[in-house]
């Protein structure tokens, strides 16, 4: 009823194509540095510890801003929320292409992960407060926008290397783009907010509390092991392909580019399968899928099509994880309290995934590349669907007492 009491408004077709092909360049923002991580590494003479770590720290940014991102939603709105995201994320991956040493690029990756932590925010609120029943399916748009970038942006990252022969030139490419990206979206969404909920009430420590209680600690659970998965395997596994298998930059991009079409996959149509089936149910089969193709993808033959088809499926499970982490978080918080549910959980999200690259190498010389997978993704996703197991339990044990109530009332 709530949802009908709202006012009724309507958004430029032209800016939600700007808003999902911005979403495309946050993708290739975050993957450029780790396509080049070779010629990078070269270039400045960093140890695969070193690369390993500028690979991922951006999310360290993300995870620092990811709450107040969501106070500044809930107080700006969207549409200047994606502006600011846009503009701050672009910035940051212009300057890298300037940087000087480990220092200049730490720090440009990090200012990269706050504009890329605010426009994550703004956009999974704004699509995850649209629907209480379909929420799996559009918070999955997002998430099959951002696969799309990760499909195509291996292949375009290699083709500008190849023509311009600096690894510099991808980006001021993007950078580029998603400063025009920032501009179109002023132009052409509405100034009133569009995300549909405001702050109600101050927003304080027992909130924030209140909204990771309970149920919502265990799935931030899981959301922290799936951020080490995702971005150790986004920061890294082509590095992989070109150093343990000696794949060249053509090659292992187009092995990679498979775990974008599984991204894609495992957005919106993932979420929808989840809102039918139970997200619960969803989470635990993807969670022993994320298990068992992680520890594939490094062990497998290193034969390209079937390292590719690995990538897909892993890149599905992952992501669709990722999706309905969010979904189930914004099922089981109040309306109003999304973007602070949404911020809460993707801090928690990318504060693991902004050590990823390190742990893995660490994983990586401790077992070497095969058994490190079982170390660095079978066992922690078995973990994690152990707590789903636990959750969908303390549900069905809530469920039967309230029966039982019931029926002795």
């Amino acid at each position: 009823m709530r949802e009908q009491q709202q006012p009724r408004f309507s958004l430029p077709v032209a800016g939600l194509v700007i808003v999902g092909i911005v979403y495309i360049i946050y993708a290739w923002d975050r993957i450029v540095f780790s396509i080049e991580l070779v010629e990078i590494s070269k270039s400045f003479g960093f140890s695969l510890a070193s690369a390993g770590f500028l690979a991922t720290v951006f999310v360290l940014g993300i995870a620092l801003t990811a709450i107040a991102a969501g106070f500044v939603v809930m107080r700006y709105g969207t549409r200047a929320s994606l502006v600011a995201g846009a503009v701050i994320f672009s910035v940051a991956t212009g300057y890298t292409a300037i940087g000087h040493g480990l220092a200049d690029l730490t720090v440009a990756r990090i200012v990269s992960g706050v504009g890329e932590g605010l426009y994550n925010i703004a956009l999974f609120s704004f699509l995850g407060g649209l629907s209480d029943r379909y929420r799996g399916t559009l918070t999955g748009v997002a998430a099959s926008l951002f696969g799309i970038g990760l499909f195509l942006g291996p292949p375009v990252v290699a083709a500008i290397l190849s023509f311009s022969g600096r690894w510099e030139t991808a980006f001021w490419v993007f950078a580029a783009a998603g400063i025009v990206g920032a501009v179109l979206i002023g132009l052409t969404l509405p100034r009133h907010d569009i995300a549909g909920a405001k702050a109600t009430g101050p927003v304080t420590w027992q909130r924030l509390r209140s909204v990771l209680a309970g149920r919502n600690l265990a799935v931030a659970v899981v959301m922290a092991i799936n951020g080490f998965g995702l971005y150790s395997f986004l920061g890294l596994y082509e590095t992989f392909l070109r150093t343990a298998h000696r794949m060249d930059l053509a090659t292992a991009s187009a092995v990679f580019s498979l775990f974008g079409v599984g991204s894609v996959v495992g957005g919106a149509p993932a979420g929808y399968l989840a809102d039918r089936i139970g997200r619960k149910l969803y989470l635990l089969l993807g969670l022993i899928g994320c298990a068992v193709f992680g520890v594939a993808a490094f062990t497998a033959a290193p034969t390209p099509w079937l390292l590719a088809t690995l990538c897909f499926l892993f890149g599905f499970t992952v992501n669709s994880i990722y999706t309905n982490c969010y979904a189930l978080v914004q099922d089981q918080v109040a309306k109003d309290d999304i973007p602070l549910g949404t911020g809460v959980l993707a801090t928690i999200y990318f504060l693991m995934g902004a050590i990823s690259g390190y742990l893995l190498v660490q994983a990586r010389d401790a077992f070497g590349w095969g058994a490190g997978s079982v170390v660095a993704y079978g066992a922690p996703y078995i973990v994690a669907a152990l707590v789903i197991v636990g959750l969908m339990l303390f549900d069905r044990s809530h469920v039967a007492q309230t029966d039982g109530r019931a029926t002795a009332a």
